[in-house]
């Protein structure tokens, strides 16, 4: 883990919000889901955020427009989640639309620094 370069730890964090974010849309907009697994997921995608926030911080490089456009896509997917879990604006396709936005964010991000 220590030998991973700040921008191969960015990307990682990037990768693991997309793909949990991934798994809440899906949890939401199953007509049974549980809500306990769906906050303990929200919870742990913002854990994650809040570390790449702070990474961002700490190596200024890393703040590149892609990850800028990462950051913005995952903040209103984000929001729209939050509406609804807590406020009944059940706007699904306006969520999916957000995870698509993160999708193609992720994928600029990545193609940019060209890890693998």
């Amino acid at each position: 883990m220590f030998s991973k370069t700040p921008v191969e730890l960015l990307v990682k964090d990037a990768s693991n919000i997309y793909n949990k974010c991934q798994a809440i849309g899906e949890l939401v907009t199953n007509r049974r889901y549980d809500e306990s697994l769906v906050l303990l997921t929200t919870a742990e995608v913002y854990a994650i955020a809040e570390k790449l926030y702070l990474r961002c911080d700490t190596f200024k490089e890393l703040q590149t427009v892609q990850i800028i456009d990462f950051i913005n896509a995952f903040d209103d997917f984000y929001f729209q989640l939050k509406e609804i879990l807590f406020h009944d604006q059940d706007d699904y396709a306006l969520l999916n639309e957000h995870l698509k936005r993160m999708n193609d964010c992720f994928e600029a991000l990545y193609n940019h620094y060209q890890l693998f």
